[in-house]
Order: C-alpha cells, then structure tokens, then sequence
C-alpha cells in the first residue's frame, strides 16, 4: 500500500507551512510540533516527515530539542530532514529515535560526508531529490545546480540508497494540483521508486499519483491536511481501495 505521510515544516519551534520554499510565505499552524504529530498518530499516520526548515535554510540543525521531544511523543516511525550536512547532526537524530533521515545537499555538496553516512545506516537514509524543471535545487530551495533529477537517483540507486523523495518545487505549498507527467517521467527515467510530495490538494491528485502504480512508495500530505482541504482519514480509504 502507499504510505499517506504528514509534514510537519518546523520554524522558531512552531508547525508552518511555506509557499513554493518562500521563507517570506509563512503560515504558522501550531505552536507544538509533538501535539501536532500525536494528533497525525491518532488519526492513523503510518510515518511521519518532519523537517527543519531553518536546518534546510542554514545547513545546521536549528530545531534539534523540538523535533527530539516530537520524535519521543509518538510511537510510529519519524523521517527527519533539514540542515542535516555533517556525520555528527547524522548521528544525533539517529540516536534521537528518528527512523529515518532526509538527506539533500550534502548529497552532492559533500559527496565523501554523504558515503560516510551510507556506511554507517544506509538502510535509514532517505534522499530528497527536490527539482525545478527536472533540474536540483539545494540549500533550502536556494541554490539551482546543473544536475538532471533522474540522472542522480539513478546513480544514487546504484550506490544502494532504497528511499527517494520527489518534490515538484514549483508546486510546493500551492495548492495547485500535482504534474503527474512530472512525476512519471522522473519514475520512468530514474528507475527508483518514490515518496512524492509537493501541491497535493484534494481526492483527485491523490487518485493521480495512485494511478502512477509501483512507482509510488509514499505521498507527503502538506499544506492540503492544515487547510482542510483534505481529511487524513479519507486519504486513507481511498489508498486502500482496490
């Protein structure tokens, strides 16, 4: 089944939501991220995808003791990711509980950093592979390299990374529908399977991206959940339907 995955966007220790990356887009939906993430428990969330945004921004860890707590406040499994470019922040949120973490930048900012990290858990990294026009932007969405999405999963792939998370920046945050052909052609040419994340707004992208088949390992559920124009419990259903 594909995995219906919370975000929880962390700044200054609260839950917000941005739009498209804009640091100057914030919403702020809570002012307790272990709250939020024991309601998503409650309401069923098999995992849920923390990040850092002031980590992603800066390239250190900003939200440690926040998402710490979170992480121990739930009993199903966190990923975790922002800012997270040097083994020691690696580390800490492995022995913090966190299940699995999100890498980025370093993964091609850091390449030697990045293949310690893979000895040391390989099977808990997950790779974020966040793209405008099918290229890779880093830093927190700040910085475009000349590096085709697919062209580096594959490698990734080959490295032995298992996880992948697509994400559509252009959509991010918008509420504006998923490119499901966007989605497909990264699927098809990278040969990796995805958690897909980014302008997911209502039951009709949900039933896109589940149409995209095996391809699909996950959906991330942003800004559509905090709005209300999804309800978790029916993504759900619609997951499980045959």
């Amino acid at each position: 089944m594909i995995l219906p995955i919370p975000a929880i966007d962390i700044l200054e220790g609260k839950v917000v939501r941005l739009n498209k990356g804009d640091y100057e887009k914030v919403e702020v939906f809570s002012t307790s991220p272990s709250l939020v993430a024991q309601k998503w428990e409650e309401e069923g969330a098999p995992l849920l995808h923390v990040v850092d945004l002031e980590g992603a921004k800066s390239g250190h860890p900003a939200n440690f003791p926040v998402i710490r707590d979170l992480i121990q406040a739930v009993k199903i499994p966190v990923q975790v990711g922002g800012g997270i470019r040097e083994v020691s922040s690696f580390l800490n949120y492995l022995n913090a509980g966190a299940a699995r973490v999100v890498l980025s930048s370093v993964v091609t900012k850091n390449p030697a950093v990045f293949e310690e990290m893979l000895k040391i858990a390989r099977e808990r990294i997950v790779v974020s592979i966040d793209t405008r026009d099918q290229f890779v932007s880093l830093q927190g969405w700040k910085e475009e390299v000349p590096v085709k999405a697919s062209e580096l999963a594959k490698t990734l792939r080959e490295k032995g990374v298992e996880h992948f998370i697509f994400t559509d920046i252009k959509r991010d945050g918008t509420l504006q529908g998923v490119r499901e052909e966007v989605i497909k052609n990264f699927i098809t040419e990278s040969g990796v399977s995805v958690i897909v994340a980014g302008g997911i707004s209502d039951r009709e992208d949900i039933q896109k991206i589940k149409s995209l088949g095996e391809g699909i390992e996950g959906i991330i559920l942003g800004k559509a959940l905090y709005v209300g124009k999804l309800n978790f419990r029916e993504v759900c259903s619609i997951l499980e339907e045959e």
